[in-house]
């Protein structure tokens, strides 16, 4: 290949290499490894790789479920669920995957990821081709003055350089550490994020479970009214309860049956509810599994091991540590600003007056830069982000003592809950015995059917406090749980990230 020949294919080679090292994102993903810790899939919670940062027993992430695309855009439930009855991590694994937010929040933290790969960039050497090719007329005084025409000359020249930054005082290492603690921070809140979804799935799911409860307590007043309407009608036909008693039983059932309408009605918006939160149009059915009666259990737990839990695992406690690192590197980038910068140069390139330059020419060199005034520029870049600073570890102080009243609050809410469940228990009890007692004294003629409605009442009243006392321990638990920052999906594997 002679000299000419091996020209050519450089300088028709060099642009296709540039290039394609400029669109990386066409056929190769993340060649500077700035998303190990983002997953593949938008259900999954955001692990830093920074163990500074890692948490200690914090949420469960959410398993991821193929086919997204398709059922965000249909709004169905994914096929690996479809005809199930869901469990509460059945639903919560749904909505992780379907919810606006979750996704939103997903593509934040992998823009973030990006933001880092583009400030490491920095330590690589930059690669220039240029080709010019010019033709100019020379005027000059002498040409003008004897009347002859300038003659046109031909310049053509191409290069290819290389650029690579010795020294910048450290701003490299600052921004690539910011951007780094800007990822954190929208990981953090990401995990915020999918904690909130999870708890608005998780209260959905009890209403609609209370709401079955409440139409089962309904369904129950309803059958025993009718009952009392046959028992007083059978007594007046024998003679032995007045017309009265029966008209009494009638209404009776009558707020029985607007009771149990109430009821179904409660139901239906229970379920549209839970299934928006899932992230799934609300006209699509849903079967939600029971819970058995619990135990309902009242541990006392050491205030301070929660506090101290509450103060490692949440991710909003952990988005504020990020944020003061992140102003803390900005503080480093406004210092840097005071040193100079060296700048190593490179070049090789051909320059002639035909077409296929025959001379060949080569820079090499070292460039320094120092700016000596800046209008006090730098001074006050380096007091903004001392502030900034400041008023980070503020936020973060203010964080901390806003989580540890929740837990505080939350704890004792739970505490109460539970209270509550046993109160109710001897409410029902005492209301069935003396329900039983009523009905058996009103069939013996010893009773009133005025005393048998006033217990029948009783009971029914007895009985919904007790499903309003389980949704509120269900709940406060729900609530409590979230508040220390642990996890509110059961037993959920976590999805490596793959990239």
């Amino acid at each position: 290949m002679n000299k000419i020949s091996l020209r050519i294919l450089v300088l028709l080679l060099a642009p296709v290499v540039i290039f394609g090292c400029a669109h990386t994102g066409v056929t190769l993903s993340d060649l500077l490894a700035t998303m190990p810790e983002i997953s593949r899939f938008s259900s999954t919670a955001y692990q830093p790789g920074d163990a500074s940062l890692s948490e200690q027993g914090g949420a469960e992430n959410g398993e991821s479920i193929p086919g997204q695309k398709h059922t965000l855009a249909e709004g169905k439930i994914p096929s690996e669920f479809e005809g199930l009855v869901l469990t509460l991590d059945d639903c919560i694994r749904i909505a992780l995957e379907s919810n606006p937010q979750t996704r939103s929040t997903w593509e934040a933290i992998r823009s973030a990821a990006a933001r880092v790969g583009e400030e490491k960039s920095a330590y690589l050497p930059s690669a220039d081709l240029s080709a010019d090719a010019v033709r100019q007329k020379q005027v000059t005084s002498q040409s003008l003055q004897t009347g002859q025409s300038a003659e046109s000359d031909n310049l053509f020249d191409a290069a290819f350089g290389l650029s690579y930054l010795l020294f910048d005082g450290g701003q490299r290492s600052a921004r690539v550490s910011r951007a780094r603690a800007d990822l954190q921070v929208l990981g953090f809140q990401r995990k915020t994020t999918l904690q909130d979804v999870a708890l608005q799935v998780e209260q959905a799911y009890y209403s609609l479970l209370a709401s079955r409860w409440s139409l089962q307590v309904a369904e129950e007043t309803v059958r025993n009214a009718e009952y009392h309407v046959k028992l007083s009608r059978a007594r007046f036909d024998n003679g032995m309860a007045p017309r009265s008693d029966v008209l009494k039983a009638e209404t009776e059932r009558a707020d029985a049956n607007l009771s149990l309408v109430a009821a179904r009605n409660t139901r239906r918006i229970a379920e549209g509810t839970l299934v928006s939160a899932l992230g799934r149009k609300v006209s699509i059915p849903v079967e939600i599994a029971d819970i058995p009666e619990s135990t309902y259990p009242h541990e006392v737990e050491n205030m301070g091991r929660l506090l101290e839990e509450a103060a490692k695992n949440r991710p909003e406690l952990l988005a504020a540590v990020a944020k003061v690192k992140s102003v803390e590197a900005s503080i480093q980038e406004a210092r840097s600003q005071y040193w100079p910068k060296v700048t190593a140069n490179a070049g090789y390139g051909w320059v002639d007056d035909s077409f296929f330059p025959d001379y060949d020419q080569w820079p090499v060199g070292l460039n320094l830069s120092f700016p000596l005034f800046t209008g006090f520029k730098r001074g006050y870049q380096v007091e903004r982000a001392r502030r900034d600073l400041d008023q980070a570890s503020s936020d973060y102080a203010g964080r901390l003592r806003g989580v540890e009243l929740e837990v505080w609050t939350t704890y004792w809410k739970l505490m109460e809950a539970g209270e509550a469940i046993q109160a109710a228990r001897t409410f029902v009890a005492s209301a069935e015995e003396s329900a039983r007692l009523a009905e058996g004294e009103y069939k013996a003629g010893t009773g009133n059917i005025i005393a048998l409605i006033d217990a029948q009442t009783a009971l029914s009243s007895a009985r919904n406090r007790m499903v309003q006392a389980r949704l509120g321990w269900y709940t406060a638990r729900a609530e409590f749980e979230k508040s220390v920052g642990r996890g509110l999906v059961a037993g959920a594997a976590s999805s490596d990230a793959d990239f």
